[in-house]
């Protein structure tokens, strides 16, 4: 059974990673203002833009706003967007933009903003489907709207993949659907780094170290094509090198940048090889307890490396090289070094090493959860069973 998902594994991470890049891409300091003239230019008179109330009470678009207007493109504003989007923020948003006679879409925001939007133009171009339709790989089959994706947090990737993650409420719990589908990457990513200097630094740690487990996996996962190994590498490198600088000073703009142009490259990673067994628990876990996304993958990621053993030493001393933490002579003693430098980052931001919140009663939920997602999509180095599961979340409880 293994050998036929490496085999689906293998095939998918090569295709994926053979996919053309057709993304613009618009950075630098102020280069939100170039989205007017090039909406002009293709044609598009109307859009929905989505953002927080935050972003707008903040007057952070006030200037984009205005010269969409001088550029006669009419905008209709959704903003009911919660930080997890559930699947009813999805449905609202899709029909808001039909309401609408939209032409194109931009978000503005983090992951939840943008996660939201992506799947509300697959509703959108698929009338009478629901998130659990199109839940799971390549089950959106039509091209979402023109997209504009300005990320304003350094994280999730998401203005640079074909997935979203999405949240519903069964029979009482919350459980996370992940949605992938190539029609679903944004036309259009912007990085302005203006955008993301009033983040709060809590906010920045989380989501920075969800951008460097992206690269981390991606980078661990068996079937990386070159390219990967190379994005998920440079990722690496500028996340140590920045995310320290801009947890403690949000107002430098060469961090900021930096972070966001490391997450971009993170999200590359993990299109054309996935994430892992990160992952996989911590959307379970985050829908039964409500924790942040980036400070669960935090805790999780250097137990989750080390319980992978051996298999991933010579990757994880790649890794150490990047991070600037290699000093030593074998890959056993880097790869060690580079799972002690996640617990510093963690310590760092006040990330513990242990999740009080888990309960040994979920760990079969969380377990099988966690199974059901990654198998056999992710290329995770050993392919886990459920007492793999159970063993790094009694290491996990205090």
């Amino acid at each position: 059974m293994n050998a036929g998902i490496r085999i689906r594994q293998a095939v998918f991470s090569w295709g994926m990673g053979l996919i053309p890049d057709k993304q613009n891409r618009f950075t630098g300091e102020g280069c939100v203002k170039d989205i007017p003239p090039y909406l002009e230019e293709i044609g598009i008179k109307k859009i929905l833009l989505t953002t927080t109330k935050g972003t707008i009470k903040r007057g952070m678009l006030d200037d984009l706003l205005k010269e969409l207007n001088e550029y006669n493109i009419e905008v209709a504003t959704f903003t009911d967007i919660t930080p997890d989007p559930t699947d009813e923020n999805v449905i609202n948003c899709a029909n808001f933009y039909k309401d609408n006679n939209c032409e194109a879409i931009i978000a503005i925001g983090g992951g939840s903003v943008i996660d939201c939007t992506k799947a509300a133009g697959a509703l959108a171009v698929n009338p009478g489907k629901t998130i659990k339709d199109i839940s799971g790989t390549m089950k959106v089959n039509k091209k979402i709207p023109f997209f504009i994706a300005v990320p304003t947090t350094a994280g999730t990737g998401s203005e640079a993949t074909a997935s979203a993650v999405i949240t519903s409420i069964e029979d009482g719990k919350h459980y996370k659907h992940p949605i992938n589908d190539t029609h679903m990457i944004p036309d259009v990513a912007v990085f302005d780094p203006i955008y993301s200097v009033t983040m709060p630094s809590t906010i920045t740690a989380h989501t920075g170290l969800d951008a460097l487990s992206h690269a981390v996996e991606a980078y661990t996962n068996r079937f990386a094509l070159p390219k990967t190994r190379r994005e998920a590498m440079k990722a690496v490198g500028m996340i140590f090198g920045n995310i320290r600088t801009a947890y403690d000073d949000g107002s430098n703009l060469e961090a900021r940048a930096n972070m966001l142009y490391a997450s971009y490259l993170g999200g590359c990673a993990i299109e054309h090889n996935f994430v892992g067994y990160v992952h996989a628990m911590s959307h379970a876990i985050g829908g039964l307890y409500g924790l942040p996304h980036g400070y669960i993958n935090a805790i999780l990621m250097p137990a989750v490396l080390t319980h992978y053993g051996s298999c991933i030493e010579g990757k994880l001393a790649n890794l150490a090289k990047a991070a600037g933490v290699a000093s030593y002579r074998t890959d056993k003693e880097n790869a060690g070094a580079f799972i002690r430098a996640l617990y510093k980052l963690n310590e760092y931001f006040g990330i513990p090493k242990k999740m009080k919140e888990l309960k040994q009663e979920d760990f079969e939920f969380i377990a099988q959860r966690a199974m059901a997602e990654a198998n056999p999509s992710y290329p995770v180095p050993v392919i886990w069973v459920e007492e793999d599961f159970r063993e790094v979340l009694a290491s996990l409880i205090e």
